[in-house]
């Protein structure tokens, strides 16, 4: 188990298909997927030689927290679908890397146990609206009693996306109201007794813990309204309500860069949800220039989309991203040995991070610039 890769292929043999499928496909084609790789395969390193590699160094301030790693845990929907308990695994997991959990909406978590989990390390809430509007003002006051350092709020989920995976599977079956239906995709989840005996002791219709209805109840995933994304009108009274800072996640333009922040982003993460959302798509590496160049130093610019590698974390990073996020392999992790694989996989991270600094040249990740990468020339 010396890659990402490694646990994705035990992560494979150890859910159900239907299960990994949620977690590795993307929208439609799947084209931008496999785009936000190709953009970090596409860079080369351009080394300088001769330097000490002792003493490298890391870390990297975010929103004014001191991280040990520049790998942030991104919102990842459903985490408890992979293995019970998902998201609490995620938050000790980062808070034990010295790094930032990010919480998603769409947890069977609450975010007041996830926010305990991460001991005082500090933790990120995804937005979403999901129902009326009275519930998202809810979810703020609630993230922000709990303890939430940063709101992040999703732009490009304006609508759901069609993931071809996931409808072929019938995976959305055993989430709907009629067990009829849902008995052929439960025969497919006995190949996995593991997976499957952790699951049933919880349900396998999850309670959308941070989603509370009108009733008090939580909403239940696959019954209700789906989530929606906010707008730009949004930002201003989400802002004064929350009171902290607000992270506009999901840009790929230097003029939605600017924008938000204009209406007082805090920061920004190019992002193309992972490929999950729009097909065909702008890889996020290679959007990271003009996003940078659109905000010109007046937020921190972050990064999700395809790192698998130290030697990926060190490309984003010379490109202009603070810190970048991972989603896909903190799951892989999850599913393969909850807090310890997701330990195991931010570990792979951090030792290919330093490794490779070192071989590019470089002490601190503040060195780091576009000085060190040569570019297709087609990039502009």
């Amino acid at each position: 188990m010396l890659t990402v890769e490694d646990y994705r292929d035990e992560a494979r043999r150890r859910l159900p298909k239907l299960v990994f499928d949620y977690v590795d496909g993307g929208a439609e084609s799947e084209f931008t997927v496999q785009a936000n790789r190709r953009a970090f395969e596409s860079v080369a390193l351009r080394p300088r030689g001769g330097i000490d590699p002792s003493g490298i160094d890391i870390g990297v301030s975010v929103l004014g927290s001191e991280l040990k790693l520049p790998v942030i845990l991104a919102p990842c929907g459903s985490a408890g679908v992979v293995r019970s308990g998902g998201d609490v695994s995620g938050a000790r997991s980062a808070a034990a890397a010295g790094t930032i959990f990010t919480h998603s909406t769409m947890s069977s978590d609450r975010i007041e146990d996830v926010v305990a989990a991460a001991a005082g390390a500090p933790v990120w809430y995804q937005l979403y609206r999901v129902g009326p509007v009275s519930r998202v003002e809810a979810a703020i006051d609630r993230a922000r009693e709990a303890g939430v350092a940063a709101l992040v709020i999703t732009f490009d989920t304006a609508v759901g996306s069609l993931r071809v995976r996931d409808r072929r599977n019938g995976g959305l079956a055993l989430l709907g109201s009629s067990r009829l239906k849902a008995v052929p995709g439960f025969l497919r989840l006995t190949g996995s007794p593991r997976w499957l005996s952790d699951q049933l002791v919880h349900g396998l219709r999850p309670k959308l813990m941070n989603v509370i209805q009108e009733d008090g109840t939580p909403q239940i995933l696959g019954r209700g309204p789906s989530p929606s994304g906010l707008t730009w009108e949004d930002l201003a009274w989400i802002h004064d309500r929350f009171g902290g800072p607000i992270i506009v996640k999901g840009l790929l333009t230097g003029e939605d860069a600017d924008r938000a922040v204009d209406e007082g982003a805090a920061a920004v993460v190019v992002s193309n949800h992972g490929g999950r959302q729009l097909d065909t798509a702008e890889a996020t590496l290679r959007a990271l220039p003009e996003v940078v160049a659109g905000v010109n130093g007046r937020c921190e610019v972050l990064l999700d989309g395809g790192i698998r590698s130290g030697i990926d974390v060190i490309k984003a990073l010379s490109l202009g991203a603070r810190a970048v996020l991972i989603g896909r392999p903190w799951l892989f992790g999850l599913a393969v040995g909850g807090d310890t694989g997701i330990q195991a996989v931010l570990e792979v991270l951090r030792t290919g991070l330093t490794r490779n600094m070192a071989l590019v040249g470089v002490k601190k990740v503040s060195e780091l610039d576009p000085r060190f990468l040569r570019v297709p020339s087609d990039w502009s």
